[in-house]
Formats: C-alpha cells, sequence, structure tokens
C-alpha cells in the first residue's frame, strides 16, 4: 500500500453520498422509499390523526409514474408540482383530476414525512468503522475537507470512536451553528453537511417571543437525549433541518447556503475530488464539479456501480469500481491520488 506524502494532501477534498453509508447498513434511496411507503398509512397528520390517505396519495402518483416506487424525491416533485398547480393563476388553465380531499392530505404530508425518514435512518444505523480511514488523507498541519449530501452521522460516529477531531460547524457546547470553527488550525476533519443532519434541530428562545424576529427557529446540533437536557426556556421543534427533494436544494438561509458557498470555493481552489457513493442527481452539486473538471479538478469516482457516464470523455475523470468500504480500506483511493499527483 503506498503512502501519501501528507504536503500532496493540500488541495484533495472529498464529495460523499448514500452510497458511502451503505456498508454501516444504512439504506439504499430505492430500500428508504419502499420503507417509506410501508410506514405512510401509518403517520399521523399535524393534528397528530392517523392518515391511511397517505399512503393512497403515494399509490395514486405512482400509476402516473412507476420511477416513485424507487426514489422518494420523485414522490416529492410530484407532490409540490400538484400543490402548486392548484394556485392561483395556474388553476385557470391546469386541471388535474384529483380529489380535494386528497390535495389536503398532500398539504398534511409536507409536514409530516421529513420526521419520518429521519426515524427510519435512525434505525438503520450500524457500524462504519471503515470511515475512520478517511484520517488517511488528513494534510500535514491542517484539515480535510469533506462535504456530504448525507443526513445521517455515520462519519461522526466513526471519528468520535477514533479520536479523531471533527467539526460541522456547531459549537459543541452551546449546540449552535458557530462557522467559524471551520477556520481552525488544528489537525482534523472539517465536515460540511450540505443537506442538513439528523441531528440539526429547529429551535427558539422562549424568552424572546416579543419579538417576531428574534423568536424564530434557529438550528441546533442535538443528539438523542440531549433534548431534557436544554433550559426549559428552549423550545425544540420536532421538525429537523434537512433539504427534501429534488429541484432546487440551494437554501437562501444558514447553515446551508455558508456551506453550500464553501463546496464552490473549495472545488475551485482543489487538485483532486475523490467522489465516494454520489449518484449525480442533484443539479447543483453536479454544475460545482463541471465547473472543477473545466478548471483542471481530477474527480476520483468510488462507485461499484461503475463509472458515471456524465464525464466518460473527460480525461479528468477516474472511476474506482469498488464499494467505499473496499476503497478506503484497500488503498485504492490513496494509490489514485499518489498516481495523479506525480
Amino acid at each position: 500500500m503506498k503512502t501519501i506524502r501528507r504536503d500532496r494532501l493540500r488541495n484533495v477534498v472529498f464529495l460523499i453520498g448514500a452510497g458511502a453509508s451503505v456498508d454501516a447498513g444504512l439504506p439504499t434511496v430505492a430500500e428508504l422509499t419502499r420503507d417509506l411507503r410501508k410506514q405512510l398509512p401509518t403517520l399521523s397528520g399535524p393534528d397528530r390523526v392517523i392518515r391511511p390517505e397517505f399512503g393512497q396519495v403515494f399509490d395514486l402518483i405512482q400509476t402516473y409514474d412507476s420511477s416513485v416506487a424507487e426514489n422518494y424525491e420523485r414522490f416529492f416533485e410530484w407532490i409540490n408540482l400538484l400543490l402548486n398547480v392548484q394556485k392561483e393563476p395556474f388553476r385557470k388553465i391546469i386541471i388535474t383530476d384529483i380529489p380535494e380531499s386528497l390535495i389536503k392530505v398532500m398539504v398534511d404530508l409536507t409536514f409530516v414525512v421529513g420526521g419520518e425518514l429521519s426515524r427510519l435512518l435512525e434505525l438503520r444505523q450500524g457500524n462504519a468503522d471503515y470511515l475512520e480511514r478517511l484520517a488517511d488523507f488528513l494534510p500535514e498541519g491542517g484539515r480535510l475537507k469533506i462535504f456530504t449530501i448525507n443526513y445521517d452521522c455515520c462519519l461522526e460516529d466513526a471519528c468520535q470512536f477514533a479520536g479523531i477531531d471533527l467539526t460541522t460547524g456547531f459549537d459543541p457546547i452551546k449546540r449552535k451553528w458557530k462557522p467559524s470553527l471551520f477556520q481552525l488550525k488544528s489537525k482534523g476533519i472539517n465536515l460540511y453537511k450540505l443537506h442538513g443532519s439528523l441531528r440539526w434541530n429547529s429551535a427558539r428562545d422562549l424568552r424572546l417571543s416579543g419579538d417576531r424576529f428574534q423568536n424564530k427557529y434557529v438550528p441546533m446540533e442535538l443528539r438523542q437525549g440531549e433534548r431534557s437536557n436544554l433550559p426549559k426556556f428552549i423550545d425544540v421543534s420536532s421538525g429537523g433541518w434537512l433539504v427534501l427533494g429534488p429541484g432546487n436544494k440551494i437554501q437562501a438561509d444558514d447553515p446551508f447556503i455558508s456551506l453550500f458557498y464553501e463546496f464552490h470555493r473549495s472545488l475551485h481552489r482543489a487538485k483532486v475530488c475523490v467522489v465516494i457513493g454520489y449518484s449525480y442527481q442533484d443539479g447543483h452539486i453536479n454544475t460545482v464539479l463541471d465547473l472543477g473538471i473545466d478548471r483542471g479538478v481530477s474527480i476520483v469516482d468510488v462507485n461499484p456501480g461503475g463509472p458515471c457516464g456524465r464525464y466518460l470523455a473527460s480525461k479528468r475523470y477516474h472511476p474506482i469500481r469498488l464499494t467505499a468500504k473496499n476503497a478506503l480500506i484497500s488503498g485504492a483511493i490513496k494509490s489514485k491520488i499518489e498516481e495523479l499527483k506525480q
């Protein structure tokens, strides 16, 4: 196994997708979609009344688009579309053959499905110790930048168990967003969770209820069980901070806008971007990768399903047909980076 000189890792960044967590027992998108469909009829709406109609909505949409059965984000896309065409002036010229009762169900569904996805993911988390090997890529005297579109916390748990310093930009004591933590000079990992995290909760300070601008919900990073330790004046909503659904996932508020800006900035400066388990389904992510390749960034793509046709014509695209676990443990990623650095 080759050993990379640490000073040669300064311009290497990582992008991690759902496939990187499969070896840890996390579901694929198709598996998560099937689990969600099974649970839909058992979910309660905002009024806490069980709504079996949630399953009917899924089945109705699936009759028109079979891809919904394998991709929950496609399901969200349909719901957003069907709700939008009910608004003025679209409803004047676009007619849908959907009962009014199911339209109301779709509105309620948007408020609860994120929480159910979070619950399903938390149930499936397993052993992700192979992700500790990302520490092999820490640059000398600096921090490795890892960007992820995953909600799960496999990497955080693996690094904590191995004693690897990692920050997600949240203060470990106050649990509040503190992006200056990404400027740390100590050796470790900066993890940028572009689409949110299972541990990001919506919280507000009830003492500020007199000012509606100060009373808005803000993100807090909380592990399971930590809610009970919060002061009584901190109200935590059941809804997490997750970017769900297809289409434009670029959010205008923090932490999302800051995280995406750093992704764009880092790809502009990088020499190599190691992509692990990403399916190239997010347009805003693809745009940044495209710009990176155009300016000379080499893409090392780790995916057991084979290379991505999007970049096959580029000499800067280098596929590794292995799972995340095998690629990290075998040293295949190290070898490819060393080859590109020569």
